[in-house]
């Protein structure tokens, strides 16, 4: 069986559980204290790399994020948040940027045509990029596939769509 379906025994699963635990908590150093307990065998899983790229995002570890990322990307391209994470480590790694964000993110959407967050985080890669009709573009496609009212909502507090913001505003 591959390293990445094992099941994880115990006290491992325990230590993951800590590591979700101390997030909740809002405490993501001592979550990554917990993920450092799990024995590498077990890190390659998908729940405990989505898990390692949190505490990393939290922790603004862009650089580790990018080294999680894409080993989750690697062996799991099935799963849209593969692509997400990828993406959004890519913005903000050192010599990442929006654009390359914009470029790895880009694909997915063929692979995954219904996911609405795709199309919601290319739409603020554009909108930063001062693409701002392509990014109204890909705005309408995410209300399209998700809930308008979610969506909207948690553009009106994204400060990378605040150029379309007066625009979301009218919406009704």
């Amino acid at each position: 069986m591959p390293s990445t379906h094992l099941p994880m025994p115990l006290p491992h699963r325990h230590h993951q559980k800590a590591a979700e635990g101390w997030l909740m908590l809002g405490n993501p150093i001592e979550a990554m204290a917990e993920l450092d307990l799990i024995p590498d065998i077990y890190r390659q899983r998908m729940d405990v790399l989505t898990l390692h790229w949190t505490v990393c995002s939290a922790l603004r570890r862009w650089d580790e994020a990018w080294t999680v990322a894409n080993a989750q990307w690697a062996l799991y391209p099935e799963a849209v948040e593969s692509w997400i994470h990828r993406s959004y480590a890519a913005r903000r790694h050192t010599g990442g940027s929006i654009a390359k964000a914009f470029g790895l993110l880009e694909p997915a959407v063929d692979r995954f045509p219904q996911e609405p967050i795709l199309r919601y985080n290319l739409a603020c890669y554009l909108a930063r990029m001062g693409q701002d009709e392509e990014a109204w573009q890909r705005f309408q496609q995410a209300l399209e596939r998700g809930d308008p009212l979610e969506f909207r909502t948690m553009a009106l507090a994204d400060e990378d769509l605040q150029s379309l913001w007066p625009r979301i505003a009218l919406m009704s």
